[in-house]
C-alpha cells in the first residue's frame, strides 16, 4: 500500500429542505399573534397564513429569539427556499444568480448555527435595510459579502483560541470542532457550486467498517472531499458518518498543510493506517491511483490508472471490510491540467507542478475550480468475509480482487459520460 498513497479531505453537506408554497411576504417577521407552525418534513419552522386580523410589522432580518439553539439558521433557510422558487420564474441567466444566491444564504444560515446571540444580533444590524429576497439588487451582495467578511473576522478569532491550545482531537489528530466549522463551506461546494448528483448511498453501511474505492483526479482532491459530503449530509440513515482518507505521505510534511488534514481526519495513507481504521469500524476511502491520477493530464482524463499492487484489497482481506467502488466524474475538468512543469515541481519539492488555462498565470484566482457538474456513483460493495485472512498474502486473489474494482469503476464512469449531456 505504500506503493499508491491516497489522497484526501473530508466531510460535509447541507439537508435538503422541500419546497414550501410561496407566501406574500418573504421577509422574516420578529413577532407574530398567531404562533409559526412547525414544518412536519423537517421541523423547520414555516411562516404563518395571513389573517384579516391586524400584523405586526415585519423587519428585515431579526429573529424571534436570539439563539444558539438554531433558530435563525432556520429562519435563513426560509429565505433560501423562498429564493430558489423566486428563480425558477426567472430566465436563464437570473436563475442561475437566484440558485447561487440561495446556496450563499444556505452557507450563512450553516455558520450562524455555531454563532453567539451577540454574534448574531450583530449580523442582523449588518442586514438592517436590506431586502434578502431580491437577489439581483446590488445592495443584497453587498449585505452577503459584509456578513461573509463578519464570519471569516469570527474564524480567525477561532484559530486564534485553538493557537493556545483550548482543543482536542482523537488518536488520529481529527477535530470534530474544525470539521463543524469546515462543513458549511464543503456543503456549497457539494451543492451549489458542483452540483453534485451522488447515487447508490444505500451500499454504503450506517455502521461498521467498509473501504471506498475511488477514482483520483483534479489536481487537487476535491473527489475526496465530496466523496466524504456525500455521505455525512446524503446517507439514508441520516447519522452524519466521517469518511477517513487516507492521503499522500508527502502531504504530511507540509507546516500547514498537515495538521490540516489531520484535523479534518484525513491519515497518511500507510497500509497501518488503513487496517487499524478498519478494525476500529471506521469508513475508510482510498485512491490507489495515487499521483498518477490526481496529477492525471486533461488528456488523460477518466482513463483509470494502474491500481498499484493492490495494498487496499490487503487491507480489505486482513480486516474483513467490504470493498465499495465508488466513481466520480466532473472533477476532471475542475483544473484542466495541459503539462506537468517537472522542472518547477522539483525545484520546490512537488510532486507535481500544474499548467492549467488559468493557473499559474492568473495568480491565485487560477486556483479556484471550475463549476463543472459532478456524479458520484457508490457501487454495490463486494464482499471480502469469504475468504480467509491470508488470502491478503496471496498475490493472485489480491490482483484479481483489485482489477475487479478497477473494471467495475471503469465501467460506470464511461457509463456515465455516455450519459451526460453537458460538463456544467
Amino acid at each position: 500500500m505504500n506503493d499508491e498513497p491516497v489522497d484526501p479531505l473530508t466531510s460535509d453537506t447541507e439537508v435538503q429542505h422541500p419546497r414550501r408554497r410561496r407566501t406574500k411576504a418573504v421577509t422574516i417577521e420578529t413577532t407574530s399573534e398567531t404562533p409559526p407552525t412547525a414544518d412536519p418534513v423537517d421541523g423547520a419552522v414555516a411562516p404563518t397564513p395571513a389573517h384579516d386580523s391586524p400584523q405586526p410589522s415585519p423587519s428585515l432580518l431579526s429573529w424571534d429569539e436570539p439563539s444558539v439553539s438554531g433558530r435563525p439558521a432556520e429562519q435563513l433557510f426560509e429565505v433560501e427556499i423562498d429564493i430558489r422558487q423566486q428563480s425558477e420564474q426567472q430566465p436563464a441567466p437570473q436563475a442561475a444568480l437566484g440558485q447561487f444566491a440561495a446556496g450563499v444564504i444556505r452557507f450563512i444560515g450553516e455558520n450562524l448555527q455555531r454563532m453567539t446571540n451577540e454574534q448574531v444580533e450583530r449580523i442582523n444590524s449588518m442586514l438592517q435595510g436590506v431586502d434578502l429576497r431580491d437577489y439581483l439588487d446590488p445592495d443584497f451582495w453587498k449585505g452577503v459579502g459584509m456578513i461573509l467578511q463578519y464570519q471569516i473576522n469570527e474564524q480567525v478569532s477561532f484559530i486564534q483560541r485553538r493557537l493556545r491550545g483550548e482543543y482536542s482531537t482523537d488518536p488520529f489528530g481529527m477535530d470534530r470542532e474544525i470539521i463543524e466549522i469546515a462543513r458549511p463551506f464543503l456543503s456549497f461546494m457539494y451543492s451549489t457550486w458542483w452540483r453534485v448528483t451522488a447515487t447508490g448511498l444505500e451500499h454504503v453501511p450506517a455502521s461498521g467498517r467498509a473501504l471506498l474505492v475511488a477514482n483520483h483526479s483534479g489536481v487537487l482532491p476535491w473527489d475526496g472531499a465530496m466523496i466524504a459530503t456525500a455521505v455525512f449530509n446524503e446517507h439514508p440513515a441520516q447519522n452524519e458518518r466521517i469518511v477517513r482518507s487516507l492521503h499522500l505521505h508527502w502531504f504530511s510534511t507540509l507546516p500547514i498543510i498537515a495538521p490540516t488534514l489531520a484535523a479534518l481526519g484525513q491519515v497518511p495513507g500507510i497500509p497501518e493506517n488503513a487496517i487499524r481504521l478498519l478494525e476500529q469500524d471506521e469508513l475508510v476511502c482510498v485512491f490507489p491511483e495515487g499521483l498518477k491520477g490526481v496529477g492525471k493530464l486533461f488528456k488523460d482524463r477518466y482513463k483509470l490508472a494502474r491500481f498499484g499492487r493492490g495494498g487496499f484489497v490487503q487491507a480489505a482481506l486482513r480486516t474483513r471490510s467490504p470493498i465499495i467502488p465508488v466513481a466520480v466524474v466532473g472533477a476532471e475538468e475542475i483544473y484542466p491540467m495541459l503539462a506537468n512543469a517537472e522542472g518547477i515541481a522539483k525545484l520546490f519539492g512537488f510532486p507535481y507542478f500544474p499548467l492549467t488555462p488559468f493557473f499559474p498565470w492568473l495568480g491565485l484566482l487560477g486556483v479556484i475550480p471550475l463549476p463543472t457538474r459532478w456524479s458520484i456513483t457508490f457501487c454495490p460493495p463486494i464482499a471480502t468475509d469469504e475468504y480467509d485472512t491470508d488470502a491478503a498474502d496471496d498475490p493472485i486473489t489480491v490482483l484479481a480482487l483489485s482489477e475487479r474494482v478497477r473494471e467495475t469503476i471503469q465501467e460506470v464512469i464511461n457509463q456515465k459520460l455516455a450519459e451526460r449531456t453537458s460538463v456544467f
